[in-house]
C-alpha cells in the first residue's frame, strides 16, 4: 500500500463542520448565526474599493482599518492585529505561542473549532467539562496549565457570557496565553478590554462577522499585548486581509452606533423569541447574551426536531456531540424568520 501523502495526525483529523449553506433560495437560515441586516454603506464602500488598484497587494498590516479600530477601541494600533476572519487569528495564535505535543485546554462544550486547531498544530487538547449550568470551570483550567487556553465569552453554542473576576482569575492564575473570543460579545456582554493593559498573557479575539454583519468578508481583530501582537504578525501570510475588506471594515466602523443599535433590537427580538419557545412549546430556553438560544426541545427529540424543520426548509443547529444531544441552536433572525420557524415549529409539535 502507498504511504499516505498527508501527515499522519492530518489524515486522522476529523474536519470542523460548518453549518449547511443552501445554494438555492427559499430556505430560512437560522444555523450560522449571520445577522440578517446589512449596515448601509456598506455596499458602496466596497464597489468604491472595487477599481484599477485592485491589481496592487492590499495594505499588509491594514494600518488604516487599524487606526479606525484603535480609536473605536481606544486600543494603540500596535496592540492590533487584522485577520482574514477571526478564526485565522485563533490559528495563529497557535502557531506561534504553541510546540507540537505542548497543551491546549478549553472548557467543555464550546466553540469546537478550537479542538480542531489545536489537532492541526499538533496539540495535546484537554477539555475541562463545565457543570450542569454551563458555568465556567475556572479553578480546573488553571490547574490544566495550557499553553493557550480559549475561552469563549460568550460562549458558543450556550450562549453564557464570562465575568469580568472569572477573566481575571484565569489571566492571574495561568502562565501561558489566554485568548479571551469576544466574536458574540456584541449582543449583550461585556468586552474584557479593560484588563488587556494588567494582563500580558491576554489576547483578545473579535469578527466584524456577527455584531456588523460582514461574515461573507471575512474581517476578524486581535487586541494584545506587543509581545504577543508582535509575535502573530511574525507567523501571519503577507496579505491576509483582502482591498475590499478593509474598506467595508472602515465604513462598518463609521457606522458603529448603527450597528450596535440594530444589535439591540436584534437581542429584543431573541428575547422574545426565547419567550414564544418557552410558553407556546414548552420547551427549555438557556439564557442568552448572543445572537442565537441554545434550546431543549420536549419531549420530542432535538434530532427530530431538525430532521422535520429541514423538511420544511427551515435549517437550524444540532451538534452530534457529547452533552449537546438533546439540544438545538437557533439563530435569531428576522422577523419574518421567526414567522417562519413558529409556524413550522407547529406543525412539528402538533
Amino acid at each position: 500500500m502507498t504511504a499516505s501523502l498527508l501527515r499522519a495526525d492530518v489524515a486522522a483529523l476529523a474536519p470542523y463542520v460548518p453549518g449547511d449553506q443552501p445554494r438555492e433560495a427559499g430556505w430560512v437560515k437560522l444555523n450560522t448565526n449571520e445577522h440578517p441586516d446589512v449596515l448601509p454603506g456598506i455596499t458602496d464602500a466596497v464597489r468604491a474599493a472595487l477599481d484599477e488598484q485592485v491589481r496592487l497587494y492590499p495594505d499588509p498590516t491594514c494600518s488604516a482599518l487599524r487606526d479606525h479600530l484603535a480609536e473605536r477601541y481606544g486600543v494603540p494600533p500596535e496592540q492590533i492585529i487584522v485577520g482574514n476572519g477571526s478564526d485565522e487569528l485563533l490559528a495563529l495564535t497557535l502557531r506561534a505561542c504553541v510546540d507540537p505535543g505542548e497543551r491546549v485546554v478549553t472548557p467543555y462544550p464550546t466553540y469546537s473549532v478550537y479542538r480542531t486547531l489545536a489537532e492541526i498544530h499538533g496539540a495535546q487538547l484537554l477539555e475541562i467539562d463545565s457543570d450542569d449550568r454551563f458555568a465556567l470551570p475556572v479553578d480546573e483550567l488553571v490547574r490544566a496549565g495550557g499553553r493557550v487556553t480559549f475561552i469563549a465569552h460568550p460562549n458558543a453554542p450556550t450562549g453564557k457570557p464570562v465575568t469580568h473576576d472569572e477573566m481575571a482569575a484565569l489571566c492571574a492564575g495561568l502562565n501561558g496565553v489566554v485568548v479571551t473570543d469576544e466574536a458574540y460579545v456584541d449582543f449583550g456582554a461585556t468586552s474584557m478590554l479593560s484588563l488587556l493593559s494588567h494582563h500580558p498573557n491576554l489576547l483578545i479575539t473579535r469578527t466584524m462577522s456577527k455584531g456588523f454583519g460582514l461574515a461573507g468578508l471575512r474581517i476578524g481583530y486581535a487586541f494584545g499585548s506587543d509581545e504577543l501582537i508582535g509575535g502573530l504578525y511574525k507567523v501571519k501570510d503577507s496579505y491576509n486581509v483582502n482591498r475590499l475588506s478593509q474598506a467595508a471594515g472602515i465604513a462598518a466602523l463609521a457606522q458603529y452606533e448603527l450597528a450596535m443599535a440594530a444589535n439591540r433590537r436584534l437581542a429584543r427580538r431573541r428575547d422574545e423569541l426565547a419567550e414564544i419557545l418557552r410558553t407556546t412549546f414548552g420547551w427549555r430556553v438557556w439564557p442568552s447574551a448572543t445572537n442565537f438560544l441554545l434550546v431543549e426541545p420536549q419531549p420530542q427529540p432535538a434530532a427530530e426536531v431538525y430532521a422535520a424543520l429541514r423538511a420544511r426548509r427551515v435549517l437550524v443547529r444540532y451538534f452530534h456531540q457529547r452533552r449537546l444531544e438533546r439540544y438545538l441552536r437557533i439563530s435569531i433572525g428576522s422577523e419574518s424568520d421567526h414567522v417562519a420557524l413558529v409556524g413550522a415549529l407547529r406543525e412539528v409539535v402538533a
